[in-house]
């Protein structure tokens, strides 16, 4: 049994603006044949959910303490990455456990890796997202293999983030959101800076991945 007793934690509250309830959350961001109203209201979310993530960060925890948010729904996890890679520079190592994710995540996922951003991904999703989005999960497969990194689904349903800076920061991310926003209700996380704790993270995760990378047949004993 893994364990880990953390060090207490001071943490700061962030205190954030709602905006207006999201509609249905699309799956992609190609707007390409849909009519401009709606081209338009879909840029404006995201520069909304970009903003929001921005703001989230705008004070990051000091050594061994915590901030803690409350986000729309508008706003994807990958967002805030995004924003905390813009912030940090790049990431030698990030570990991700996700229960699920939409086609625009894994975009921002590869972009990372191609550009540079993100040096090593490793991704652990749920078998639940696997047998509903199958033909997405032999994409995911597909492309981080092609990059040379690491995914596997298991009975997981933990939404954590383990995040190994090149600058030497170590920050951690656990809460209740996927990398996709719920589309219909509000999410909540927290951003750790804690050493030991991004450490811990990082070991269960590179444990699941040992024992049930590559078993995609839905037979994970």
């Amino acid at each position: 049994m893994i364990h880990f007793e953390p060090r207490p934690l001071c943490f700061e509250p962030s205190s954030l603006r709602f905006g207006q309830p999201a509609e249905q959350d699309e799956d992609d961001l190609d707007t390409a044949g849909l009519p401009l109203p709606t081209q338009i209201r879909l840029r404006a979310r995201r520069m909304a959910a970009i903003a929001e993530a921005k703001g989230i960060l705008e004070h990051l925890p000091e050594p061994g303490c915590s901030t803690h948010a409350i986000t729309s729904c508008r706003l994807d996890l990958t967002d805030v990455l995004t924003a905390l890679l813009e912030r940090l520079g790049p990431c030698d190592r990030m570990l991700i456990a996700t229960l699920g994710y939409h086609r625009r995540n894994l975009k921002t996922l590869l972009s990372w890796l191609d550009t540079g951003a993100v040096r090593s991904l490793s991704l652990v999703a749920s078998k639940f997202f696997r047998s509903h989005n199958g033909a997405l999960w032999s994409e995911t497969l597909e492309q981080l293999h092609q990059r040379g990194q690491r995914a596997a689904c298991t009975d997981s349903h933990a939404k954590v983030v383990a995040m190994f800076f090149a600058s030497g920061e170590k920050l951690s991310i656990e809460g209740s959101q996927n990398l996709c926003g719920n589309g219909s209700a509000r999410e909540q996380f927290a951003l750790i800076r804690h050493d030991e704790l991004t450490e811990w993270h990082s070991r269960w995760i590179d444990d699941l991945l040992e024992r049930f990378e590559g078993k995609d047949d839905g037979e994970d004993g």
